[in-house]
């Protein structure tokens, strides 16, 4: 099971280390490339930063890079080296390759479970400004208008730093309808879909 929490997961948030513009807005990659294996989505990656793809995405280097980054943070941010290199380029392999493959997933997970009890509505994937810039998962719609955007994400996010989930919030805010917060935990189980289901049906 790929893990991507413990002290490594604050070092790469507190460097910026995945940050999309020092790595690859790889959500964006797979939405566009849709890889099917996790061989693939690396070969990917490592294309989009050895060659210019007529699809916008620039990677700023390949997952082992993202990793060597990582391991070179260690010094600035402990003053010292608590994990190798082979163990900070798997943890960086594990955030944007396994977990990424599995957020789309879930993504796709999420319509239909959302589907099943909204049947009055129609659930479908965000595309374009609102999925990149708005950082908006899912749109639920009813009679062909938009009701609120949906975010899928792991439970872990909430224990992110606070400027990570302020600047989702900010982007959320830019639409003129609410966005709403679903979470699974690391079995793909969605903690709040009942609750978040009582809420699009009670605002609306």
């Amino acid at each position: 099971m790929a893990y991507t929490g413990g002290p490594l997961n604050e070092l790469n948030g507190k460097m910026g280390i995945s940050a999309p513009y020092k790595s690859v807005a790889v959500m964006k990659l797979i939405k566009i490339h849709q890889p099917k294996s996790k061989e693939e989505l690396v070969e990917l990656i490592k294309f989009h930063f050895e060659h210019n793809c007529k699809c916008g995405v620039k990677s700023q280097g390949t997952v082992e890079d993202f990793g060597r980054n990582l391991y070179n943070a260690q010094k600035t941010y402990w003053r010292e080296n608590r994990y190798t290199l082979k163990e900070c380029i798997q943890w960086e392999y594990d955030l944007f390759v396994v977990q990424s493959l599995k957020g789309g997933v879930v993504e796709k997970k999420a319509v239909i479970e959302l589907g099943n009890l909204l049947t009055a509505y129609k659930v479908s994937e965000a595309e374009g400004y609102l999925d990149e810039e708005l950082r908006i998962d899912l749109i639920i719609s009813s009679h062909q208008m938009e009701v609120c955007g949906v975010q899928v994400k792991p439970s872990t996010f909430l224990l992110m730093r606070r400027s990570i989930i302020t600047f989702n919030i900010a982007a959320n805010k830019k639409w003129d309808k609410p966005v709403y917060y679903l979470y699974y935990n690391e079995n793909e189980i969605f903690e709040n879909l009942h609750a978040l289901v009582n809420i699009i049906k009670k605002n609306d």
